[in-house]
Order: C-alpha cells, then structure tokens, then sequence
C-alpha cells in the first residue's frame, strides 16, 4: 500500500480516475519522524495509519452514507424574469423548501448563427433566482428539433436518424454522428464559461435525445408536422448500420459461420447486415442481440456527454434526464444508465411520475434501485401535471426511494391565485407540512421484484399488465426493481424476497444468480411466468421451479382446491375461486399448495426447498381488475399468494428479516423502512390504524408520520 492514495473527488470507477480532479491525503500519522517513535509507538502508529488508509478505501461508500442527511434539492419549472409577481412566487417558493429553478435553455435562440451567441435573457433569470438565494438548474438541450439551431441540421456533415419503417430521416440528428458530438462539446463549454463564473448552479440537467431531451429515442415527436416522427426503431441512418456490424464482428469475433449458426441465418459477409425491425429478424436471438444494440448505443451516446459534461463542468451535479418506460423503441436502459451516471460522479433524472403513488413506485423504482446499487445521486419529474395528493404521493416518493432531487412544476396547485395575489396552493401546502422531511434518505429494502426488460411490443403488452402488479404489490410492501443487470452484478445480496412476474425471457446468468440466491437462503415467488433463454430452452427455470421432463400443461375451468390451508390462510378463506391453468408431474420435492378441484392431478401452485431458502411458484390467475370488471371473479389471488407466502416463511422463520414495510391489513396505507426509522403515508382522507412488524400506530387521513425505528 502506498503512503499517497488518490482519493477520487466524486464516485467512480478505477479506471477513469485520470478524467477527474483528484486530490492527494497525506495520512497525519505519516508526517512523523519515526525516529522520535519507539518500537511501541511505531507499532501502534503502522496500526493507526493502516486503518485510515482503510476508511480512505473506502470513502466511495462513506461518501453515499453521509449523503443520507443532506437535505433534498426541490427545483420548480419554471418562472421567468418577465411574470408578473416573480419575486413574490420566489419567496412562497422558499416557504416550501424550493432550492432552485429549472430554466430550458432552447440553443436555438442563444446561438442563431455560428459563435454569435445571446445569453442576456438566462442572465436575468439566474440574477433574479441569485438574489432571492435561489440556485438555478439549466436543463441544457442538444440535438431534439425544437431547440436545435437551424445551421446544425444545414451541416453536410451532419447525419439525421432514419426510421426503419419507412426509410425516412427525421430532422434530429442521429446520435451516431460524429459532427453532432462535436457541437455538444462546444456548446457545453460556451455555457460553461458563461455561467460557471456567477456561482448560480445547483446543478444541469442533460437533455441528450428523443422529443424532449430525454435519454431514449423519438417517440412522438412534437411540434406535429415539422419533421417525420412516429414510435419505431430509429437506426436505419448509414452511420448506425456501420456501428451494428462493428458490434456483430465483435460480439463474434468476426466469425461468421459463428453468428449464421447462433442467429439460423444465411448472410454471406458482415457487409450483409442491416438493422432489421423485430417481423424481419432471422430468430430471436438474432432480434435480441439487435435490441441489445440498439439500448447500448443510447447509453454510449449518454457515457459521451457525461464524459463531456463532467470534463467542462468539474464540480457541478450533473444530471442525465432520461424517460418513458424502458419500451424497445425507446432504446433506454435505466440500470445502465445509472452505471453510466455513476461512473461520473452523476445522477438519473427520471420523468415519468404521475398523481399515484404505487404506479409512481413502479415508473420510478428501476432508476432509484439501480443508482442506489451503483452509486449514483436521482431525482423524479412528472410526466404531466399532478394533484394535491398526488403532490404528498410524489413527496412520500421521493422520500422513500433516496431521491436527491423533486422537480415540481409550477402550476396552480402549488402556486395559486386569490384576490390576484400569488399564494401557495393546496399541493404546494404539503411541501410547507412536511419540509423537514424534504432530506435524502437511506431507504432499507428487503424484497426485489425483477424488472423483465420489454424486448417486443408482445412483451410491452405484457408490460402493462405487471404494470398493475407493480403497483399493487407496493400496496403492502415496499421493493427494489432488479433487472438481469443488477441481478448478474450482484443486487440480489441483502434481499430477502425475490418477485418473478411477467417474465417471459430470463437471460442464463441471471438465472444461475437467483439460483445461488435462492439456495443461500432466498424466498423466490415464481408467479404465472415460465421464461426460457434467448434461444428459447426453458429446461433450466424449470428445474428451480420444480417442473420436470414430463410435466404437461394442462387448461380448463375448475373451482380451486387449497391443500395446504395452514400455508395458505387467506386463500383458502376465500369462496367460489375458480382456475384456468395448471400443470402435472413436479418434482418429488415439490409441495403441493393449490390443485384443480375437478382434476387433483393438476398443481396450480406449490412450494420446494432448495438449499436454505424457498420456491413458490404460482400459474393461478393474474388478473387484479375488480370482481365487476372481470370475466370471472379472481379475487386478486396472486396478492393473497404473496402475503400468505411471505407470512409463513416469517411463521417459520426462513426469512432472515421481517420486512418492516409489510401492511397486509391496511389499504391506502404505505410503509417505508430507512435507516432512521419508519415512514408511513396515509392516502385515505380517514384516519387509519395499523398493525406492522415494529408495532401498531395510528395515522391521519391523507398525511405523512414519522415512525421510531425498534430495536
């Protein structure tokens, strides 16, 4: 060990240390003169020293630990200068705990011509935010239509995304071109210099792509009519083409015969090759391997502006704002992103909230889960705008998830009118309540629920569906989103439960890591999910679930028998509960819980132990509409599954923790375990009592509460 480390400034990885301002420590028991030290001392001094060394080791960590009690960045969208009453709504802005302002900064109106640029109106709303002690937080935007200055698309060297669909280019440019990186580089250090002097910064948000900035593709465009924009798949530009087959000679090791044989294909050369829409690929691995691409080449592009960003801004947050929900067109992947914000000493700014709070819990939950595991800071936005106690959901959100930042925008929910004077709103009140809470937390989460990431507009079909799953599990229980990412990397450690829902691919490795997990100690629930590898085998799920080679699948309605009513309490207290799906001849170590009534043979669920820990799985019904919205009455069976589950591995002791956000009783009520205590929201305009693992409490209708933690 050497008697100088590095120690990096912000969190990142070894290898991109030479990118980042360093400082030196000088451990202060060095500077001694071991010749005024006895051997005593000496000894005593080498132990000393070796353990600072150690905690300077380990200073990443300690910095994510410390960042726990720092209050929360709370920036609104937006208020300029030119409104009336600005400095009156800044001042009410405060009362709430408001630390900034966001600002888009349209490019296209700073710089109309090359190098003539115009900063005056910014200026004069960073002056104003600056003098009511305000921080400003410029979302800085390049490449997406209506920002992007006229000249940058009149460059022939410039190259425009092109949609597979129809051969037709868009008017962003594709994020394969180099000349396009060439103008984001000087565009950030032109705003750099600029503003970096006036000390106004909280933080910039990045708005790299898509229709808005955020970190995906175009999905919709906007201003309608102005360019070619549609969903779809936006890599049918020549400079996109040419990065597919370099990934391909890759990925193959420019072997041919090796990719024709893995993708049942017949290409003559890698010259062959084009992107393909998911209808025309020569097999599944062969769309899978696409899809792969297409996300990598989206995080790529944002591993260059954070680069850039955090070479021209040296020790400003950086944010990269990112959006939707992960489907394929999008090209977004959230758990890389995070990697990639955290590589830079960055964070995530996720925009797709809304005035739910369990949903919200599902938009939001992959971005949080992964920037907590790899290291990164988050924030979330609303997609649109969101009511009062959506407004307490979104905090309680926040909050609970480790959030850094909650953006909020201005309208009169939070900021309203009466006798036209400005004057805080109904949403903006709760802000006023609970802004000791506004702080980033370290939240304490016992169950994952893995995030199957949407490879084919069937599987975003599907996607909507464990959508509502999501949400209503966060109904009585709190859980990190893991995906085949975080899962491979090890995210699993810690977790006591592990949900499988809505899974219809599950990549090798990720399974063979569940498995490890599972066989440690682990409780895994398997429900109504049978996913094979990329090439199609099941055989593998199948064994850790307990199917075997002759395991038939057999359909039909039939009441459902319960054969293991002490395991299954809640089930079998229900009436009329009918069944579609089933299967025959499981393991011998398999425990029947759920049968077929009118063929016994047929098991709808079951249990088996593997190692230390658990398997449940489950092929009962999935459908969560309420009993007059569905074809048959289904009583939110796979709730009950998962609660009774989860009670008799707590009954039995196979869980090493209690979660202590599990409700089982309460709806409306929500519980989120940090590491300070117990927090509870209470959606329900009553107030509610509730029993929970740390004891029973009383809360009030539609509020927040604080909650000591027990010992």
């Amino acid at each position: 060990m050497t008697e100088h480390r590095k120690i990096q400034k912000f969190i990142v990885n070894d290898d991109d240390l030479d990118r980042w301002q360093i400082m030196k420590i000088n451990p202060p028991f060095l500077l001694f003169d071991k010749r005024r030290r006895g051997r005593i001392f000496d000894d005593i001094f080498k132990t000393i020293s070796c353990l600072f060394l150690a905690l300077v080791l380990a200073m990443p960590n300690l910095a994510l630990s410390q960042s726990a009690s720092r209050p929360m960045e709370v920036t609104v969208c937006t208020i300029s200068h030119t409104d009336k009453d600005a400095e009156e709504r800044l001042e009410l802005f405060k009362q709430m705990g408001v630390t900034s302002i966001q600002t888009y900064i349209f490019w296209n109106k700073v710089e109309k011509e090359p190098g003539k640029l115009d900063w005056s109106e910014y200026d004069a709303d960073a002056s104003l935010f600056k003098k009511h002690g305000i921080k400003w937080v410029p979302f800085i935007i390049a490449g997406p239509w209506y920002v992007t200055p006229d000249f940058i698309r009149r460059d022939p060297q410039m190259v425009m995304l092109r949609c597979l669909e129809h051969g037709r280019d868009s008017a962003i440019p594709s994020i394969w071109s180099p000349r396009l990186r060439d103008y984001v580089r000087g565009y950030l250090q032109k705003f750099a210099e600029h503003y970096l002097p006036m000390d106004v910064l909280e933080s910039i948000n990045l708005g790299i792509s898509g229709d808005y900035g955020e970190a995906i593709y175009s999905v919709l465009g906007n201003w309608p009519g102005e360019y070619h924009s549609h969903g779809g798949y936006w890599c049918g530009d020549p400079l996109a083409a040419a990065d597919f087959r370099r990934a391909l000679r890759e990925l193959y090791n420019e072997d041919l015969q090796a990719l024709n044989s893995a993708w049942i294909s017949r290409y003559s050369s890698f010259e062959e090759i084009t992107p393909f829409l998911p209808q025309q690929a020569p097999s599944a691995r062969a769309w899978q391997e696409l899809i792969r691409w297409y996300r990598d080449s989206m995080t790529n592009f944002a591993d260059f502006w954070m680069s850039a960003a955090r070479e021209i801004f040296p020790s400003t947050e950086i944010y990269l704002c990112t959006g939707g929900d992960m489907s394929p067109e999008h090209g977004s992947d959230f758990s890389a992103q995070a990697k990639i914000a955290a590589k830079y000493g960055g964070g995530i700014r996720i925009t797709n909230e809304s005035s739910s709070f369990p949903h919200n819990v599902r938009l939001t939950r992959l971005v949080g889960s992964a920037c907590r595991f790899y290291g990164a800071y988050f924030g979330h936005e609303p997609a649109s705008a969101v009511t009062p106690v959506g407004m307490l959901g979104r905090l309680f959100n926040a909050v609970a998830s480790g959030a850094r930042q909650l953006f909020l925008y201005h309208t009169p929910e939070l900021i309203g009118l009466k006798e036209g004077k400005p004057l805080i709103g109904e949403g903006g009140r709760h802000h006023v309540s609970y802004r000791e809470l506004q702080k980033t937390t370290t939240p304490v989460i016992d169950v994952g629920l893995f995030f199957s990431t949407p490879s084919t507009r069937e599987a975003v079909r599907e996607r909507e569906a464990f959508g509502d799953l999501a949400a209503d599990i966060r109904r009585f229980v709190d859980y990190d989103f893991l995906d085949d990412r975080l899962v491979q990397e090890g995210a699993l450690e810690g977790k006591a439960v592990l949900v499988l829902a809505g899974v219809s691919i599950l990549e090798s490795r990720t399974l063979a890591a569940i498995q490890a997990w599972v066989e440690n100690g682990g409780v895994l629930f398997a429900l109504s999910c049978r996913p094979s590898d990329w090439d199609g085998d099941l055989r593998a799920f199948d064994r850790l679930v307990g199917l075997t080679a002759g395991s038939d699948e057999i359909q039909g309605i039939t009441e459902l028998a319960v054969d293991a009513a002490k395991r299954l309490p809640s089930i079998a207290s229900l009436q009329s509960v009918f069944v579609t799906r089933a299967f025959t001849a499981l393991s011998a170590d398999a425990e029947p819980l759920l049968s077929m009534r009118y063929a016994a043979k047929g098991k709808v669920a079951w249990m088996r132990r593997l190692g230390k820990g658990r398997v449940f799985a489950y092929f009962g019904p999935m459908d969560l509409k309420p009993e007059e919205e569905s074809w048959m009455v289904a009583h939110n069976l796979p709730m009950h599954f998962l609660k009774d589950g989860i009670q008799d591995c707590i009954g039995e002791g196979v869980l090493r923790k209690i979660p202590l956000s599990l409700n089982l009783a309460v709806p409306g009520v929500f519980l989120v375990e940090t590491a300070d205590g117990i927090l509870a929201l209470n959606m329900n305009p009553a107030p509610k009592k509730v029993d929970y693992p740390g004891g029973s409490f009383e809360i009030a209708g539609t509020s927040i509460q604080r909650l000591p933690k027990k010992q």
